[in-house]
């Protein structure tokens, strides 16, 4: 038990290292990704701006032609709009290639392109208001000129940021891919980690559970190991001694008895001690035999119960043909035991089925099985009701006996009919069955009817 809670505790401490490695690789792979995208939103805003550059630039030639062919002041409010569009995107473009040397000098001289380029279109137009001419200056050709220079730097410029935009973009999929990869791995070997560790702890406390049960059997087995032991010790005192006593007031009768009186009295004193002696050989005998099947050192075998019963019944033939007897049994099981003990145990209930048999009514005895759950055993142990088992069961229509008795019936020495009456016995029959089924870790309980006959049933757990 404990050597499987260490490796539990190893097995979630390297689990729990695993997952922190492949979580913090997942971090540094989310952090990159996301290093990328941004870098890609970068080019992109630089890319936007250098497009509205270029396009500013256009809308001052055009406004600027148009109010020299027309002379129309709506054109100039148009060029003034585009000159104060062009401040704005180039002061953005300058914050955002800051960091990159070989843009920034192309950025101070697109800068100086434009600056120029507004100021030879005032001049121009200052020009062509001053002489009130249509014809062209050398301030239109030369911002012309500068124009299209200015152009031709932002579409160079325009040119990296494409192929800076490329290259982050194709570095953000594959980051992307791997991030998702990752993660999609991490997933699957969390779950993987977890049901692992989950399937262990369930069979840890499946077992676990499966201990407590047979230890609280084993509790159970103590119990009635000791009530056996103190219904020993009650024998002793009490069932021994008073062939003991008997004996003792017999052969003291004997010692102080005067010659003179009747020998044939003596010798019914001596068949009396005799007599005692001999019962008490027989308790002292059958406590023996109690007593030895408490010890089970030998290994369990598999045990055919139907070919077992049929060589009982073979040895019994005699016995259940004075009686009349039908006995009818179902085909049984091969259960995993001591056979000497089964045998008894058997051979000790169809013993009780022909011995208590009602008068001029012959023994009709069956035996029969089912395989079952240990429902009817819930008030010994709650936990069996789940266990499987092979119930056994021997019916008989004898006499039968009320069931306020059944507390008594597997005590030792415990009888339910009078020493005087017609049936024999000493009442240690149905303690040893009861010995003999904790030894197979079953169960046997008893009911009966008065005068219509006895049921017992026997429930021997299902191995495997």
């Amino acid at each position: 038990m404990k050597k499987r809670l260490v490796i539990i505790v190893i097995a979630f401490c390297v689990s729990f290292v695993l997952l922190a490695v492949l979580s913090l690789f997942s971090i540094g792979r989310f952090v990159t990704y996301t290093e990328y995208s941004d870098k890609v939103d970068h080019t992109n805003k630089v890319i936007r701006d250098l497009y509205k550059v270029e396009v500013s630039l256009k809308d001052l030639d055009r406004s600027e032609r148009g109010y020299l062919l027309t002379h129309d002041t709506s054109y100039l409010r148009h060029l003034n709009a585009a000159v104060d569009s062009l401040r704005p995107a180039i002061a953005e473009l300058d914050v955002l290639l800051k960091q990159d040397p070989e843009q920034n000098h192309n950025i101070a001289l697109l800068k100086s392109g434009v600056a120029l380029r507004v100021n030879y279109g005032r001049q121009n137009i200052a020009l062509v208001d001053s002489i009130h001419t249509t014809v062209l200056s050398e301030y239109y050709y030369e911002g012309r000129k500068t124009m299209l220079e200015a152009v031709q730097r932002l579409r160079q410029m325009h040119n990296v940021q494409n192929v800076l935009l490329n290259e982050r973009f194709a570095n953000q999929k594959v980051y992307q891919q791997l991030t998702t990869n990752t993660l999609r791995y991490l997933l699957i070997f969390f779950c993987l980690v977890t049901l692992v560790l989950f399937i262990i702890m369930v069979r840890e406390f499946t077992a676990r559970i499966r201990y407590q049960q047979e230890l609280q059997a084993k509790v159970i087995d103590l119990r009635r190991s000791h009530n056996e032991l103190q219904e020993i010790a009650y024998a002793a005192s009490h069932d021994l001694q008073e062939p003991l006593r008997k004996i003792q007031v017999f052969s003291n009768m004997l010692l102080y008895r005067k010659d003179t009186e009747q020998a044939e009295k003596a010798d019914e004193l001596i068949t009396r001690i005799s007599s005692s002696a001999e019962r008490m050989q027989s308790l002292i005998t059958d406590l023996m035999s109690l007593t030895s099947l408490t010890n089970t050192d030998e290994d369990r075998k598999p045990v055919d119960l139907d070919v077992l019963i049929q060589e009982l019944l073979a040895d019994m033939n005699l016995k259940v043909r004075e009686k009349g007897a039908t006995i009818t049994v179902q085909q049984m099981p091969v259960i995993t035991g001591y056979a000497h003990q089964l045998s008894i145990l058997f051979k000790a209930l169809l013993d009780n089925s022909l011995k208590f048999c009602r008068e001029g009514v012959p023994p009709v005895i069956a035996m029969t099985v089912e395989k079952t759950d240990g429902a009817d055993l819930v008030e010994i142990n709650p936990a069996l009701a789940e266990r499987q088992f092979w119930k056994i069961t021997c019916t008989d229509n004898g006499i039968g006996f009320d069931n306020k008795f059944i507390s008594k019936m597997f005590r030792i020495f415990q009888r339910l009919h009078a020493p005087q009456s017609d049936y024999e016995g000493k009442g240690i029959g149905l303690a040893i069955c009861q010995r003999i089924m904790v030894n197979h870790e079953g169960y046997i309980i008893a009911n009966g009817v008065p005068n219509e006959g006895a049921k017992f049933k026997l429930y021997f757990p299902v191995v495997g």
